[in-house]
């Protein structure tokens, strides 16, 4: 059933997919009273969605079917109330910004100087969220690698990168703002990642990603040599978001969002191009990764449901 809906890219069904989703997610909202910054925040994150939505609507390396919509949207939507913190928010919209331009990056229509433009928007990201400097690390690293192909692309990225941290280090000296050294200094410091029983429901997620890696890299010689520098490229972002959110996420499972991207890639690639020898598995790892996520968004109101449903029945 879902394999035939989402088989094929359609617009109608994928706007529907976002607007559903995107709706459950906001039942997470344990009130509508926001303050100003909450609903900067909520406008961030209805960008990211819309941002996302229109690159999959318009990207056929990413694929060309409604895969990516559905996982991106289903995997964003039990975060999407951690993301009216708009430091988060501002974040993973500059952060998707700068993945999509690394899709592109070694095509030809690519043009150098996007490596300063990547540097830029990278250090923004940074700077309202500071535990994101491993992933900065993991570009700047890409960059490294394409030095042989040309000079000017690790010092055009490192210059992007460097100057907004020197104008705001600037600006903070001159009025004083020394608190903002401390809030950095306090922003890096470890909060391990809470456990929860609600995490539990990712671990099949978690399976069904193994698999889907595990199948990339038996097949990864089917890829163009771009593509595999790329899709190993998403990898790495993903290893390295999902240590910074174990070190970095304490209560807060918002930081989580930021490896929907790499999700979205990792598992389109398995459902658009896998032919398992059980026929079954992809219809069944869909329903899996929909029914486990739903649960978690839902975890925290499942005992009020339970409740409600005891007292009307006596």
């Amino acid at each position: 059933m879902l394999v035939n809906l989402l088989d094929k890219r359609n617009f109608f069904i994928q706007i529907f997919i976002i607007v559903l989703f995107t709706l459950l997610g906001v039942t997470n909202f344990n009130s509508i009273d926001l303050s100003n910054l909450e609903k900067l925040g909520i406008v961030l994150t209805i960008l990211t969605i819309a941002f996302v939505g229109y690159i999959d609507n318009t990207n056929d390396l990413i694929s060309t079917s409604s895969y990516p919509t559905f996982v991106y949207i289903l995997w964003i939507m039990p975060f999407i109330a951690g993301l009216s913190d708009y430091r988060i928010a501002g974040s993973l919209l500059l952060v998707t910004y700068v993945t999509v331009q690394l899709l592109y990056f070694e095509s030809e229509k690519n043009d150098t100087y996007n490596a300063f433009d990547i540097g830029v928007f990278m250090s923004f990201a940074i700077l309202l969220s500071p535990p994101l400097i491993f992933l900065g690390i993991v570009v700047f690293t890409y960059f490294l690698t394409l030095r042989v192909v040309e000079p000017k692309i690790p010092i055009l990225g490192f210059l992007g990168f460097i100057l907004p941290i020197l104008i705001v280090a600037q600006v903070s000296f001159l009025l004083d703002y020394y608190f903002m050294f401390d809030f950095y200094k306090e922003q890096l410091m470890f909060t391990m990642v809470h456990f929860e029983w609600k995490q539990l429901f990712l671990v099949p997620i978690a399976i069904i990603l193994i698999y889907s890696i595990i199948n990339h890299f038996k097949n990864v010689n089917k890829l163009t040599a771009q593509k595999k520098r790329i899709f190993l490229l998403m990898h790495f972002m993903f290893g390295t978001m999902l240590i910074t959110y174990i070190l970095y996420g304490g209560n807060n499972d918002a930081y989580l969002a930021f490896l929907g991207f790499s999700i979205m890639l990792m598992l389109t690639r398995y459902f658009s191009e896998s032919k398992p020898k059980i026929e079954w598995l992809k219809e069944a790892f869909l329903w899996v990764f929909m029914i486990c996520l739903l649960i978690y968004n839902f975890y925290d109101r499942i005992p009020r449901f339970f409740s409600l449903i005891t007292e009307v029945s006596f």
